[in-house]
């Protein structure tokens, strides 16, 4: 039914929750899910959670997919919303096996835990505000800065030179410093 549909079509369909193309999308990146959580043998987790994963991912990225960007295909953008995904996954997984093992006597303040859901809380409100306050390439760039990706990663993901990266950094801190004040802790 949708195998001439382009992606930018399904896209749009998804976000209308037309589970048809979400099936095609699913059906169309099969391929590269399989292929990132190949990356990811020998961990706790089978084939099957690790692809269901992908595609709770590959949704995700449909619905949050900027369709008038340039220079970065949806392709790359489910692919590192795949990958993420699976790390986070594999991330809270660990971090569970070592709560696990821990002393429940030795544990006394649960402050630690109440910090970081309002430092969590105050993250998501830092980059509400930066949406709003940034092209959508310096939000880009923000973004996978906050992943971890360094100048020149980013810059190949984005198809800019470092130097266009490093600027935008620029950029991105200095507004979000003037209107947002300090964000140092961020």
């Amino acid at each position: 039914m949708y195998d001439k549909t382009d992606i930018n079509e399904l896209i749009l369909l998804c976000r209308k929750r037309d589970d048809d193309a979400f099936d095609e999308l699913v059906r169309r990146y099969t391929p590269m899910i399989r292929k990132v959580i190949s990356g990811f043998s020998g961990c706790p987790y089978d084939s099957d959670e690790l692809f269901a994963e992908g595609c709770v991912a590959l949704h995700i990225a449909a619905q949050r997919f900027i369709l008038e960007q340039d220079g970065v295909t949806f392709g790359l953008y489910a692919r590192i919303c795949v990958r993420n995904r699976i790390v986070d996954m594999l991330r809270r997984s660990e971090s569970e096996e070592t709560l696990s093992d821990v002393d429940v006597e030795q544990v006394t303040d649960d402050t630690s835990v109440e910090e970081r859901l309002v430092d969590r809380d105050t993250f998501d409100r830092l980059l509400l505000s930066a949406r709003g306050l940034l092209s959508d390439y310096e939000y880009r760039v923000l973004l996978l800065h906050i992943q971890g990706y360094k100048t020149s990663q980013i810059a190949t993901m984005l198809g800019k030179s470092a130097k266009s990266v490093d600027n935008a950094k620029a950029r991105v801190f200095r507004r979000l410093r003037k209107e947002l004040g300090d964000i140092s802790e961020f």
